[in-house]
């Protein structure tokens, strides 16, 4: 009778060994996947909004009435372009589908900006990037605190300092020509 419960028992640890193992690789595969959402949402907001930077700061260069706009303007092409591309290589690396066009909100405040010339698209324009860029930021900060990935880790630790750095112009932009 002994033989037969220590049998049993060995057996029953066993198993319930293969079940915690079980539930483990379950877990894992679950944060695994959840990881794998957050980086995807990430980059395709992320991208939205290095669309909506390059598309507004060509405007700028186009429709800026003063140099200071035109210059911002294209600085945000050049920045956004560049992290753009970073996002588009790290999302074929995870096949991860980008935007190709904006989302709508983004897209009303285009075609508004489009319509605007002289100083009311210059104080439009520098409002629009204040919030655009705290947007921004707040975006890579909760992405920051969230994703595992040290290769998409590295990227928002690099161009945080940027985009801190192009809200700070955005707001002495804004400041500017409103006094104007």
């Amino acid at each position: 009778m002994k033989k037969i419960n220590v049998w049993m028992l060995l057996c029953g640890l066993m198993l319930s060994s293969a079940v915690l193992v079980s539930c483990d690789d379950d877990d894992e595969d679950a944060n695994m996947e959840e990881d794998r959402m957050r980086i995807a949402t990430f980059m395709q907001n992320a991208a939205a909004s290095d669309m909506f930077e390059i598309t507004t700061g060509t405007m700028a260069q186009e429709q800026g009435e003063t140099d200071d706009v035109q210059e911002f303007g294209e600085m945000l092409v050049e920045d956004h372009t560049a992290t753009s591309m970073e996002i588009m290589d790290m999302a074929d690396e995870r096949d991860i589908e980008l935007p190709t066009t904006l989302p709508a909100a983004k897209m009303t405040i285009v075609n508004r900006l489009n319509g605007e010339t002289g100083l009311t698209f210059d104080k439009d324009f520098a409002t629009v990037q204040v919030q655009a860029h705290q947007e921004a930021i707040a975006l890579y900060e909760q992405a920051d605190r969230e994703i595992t990935d040290a290769e998409v880790q590295a990227f928002i630790d690099a161009t945080l300092p940027a985009l801190r750095m192009h809200l700070q112009h955005a707001q002495q932009l804004k400041t500017m020509v409103d006094a104007m």
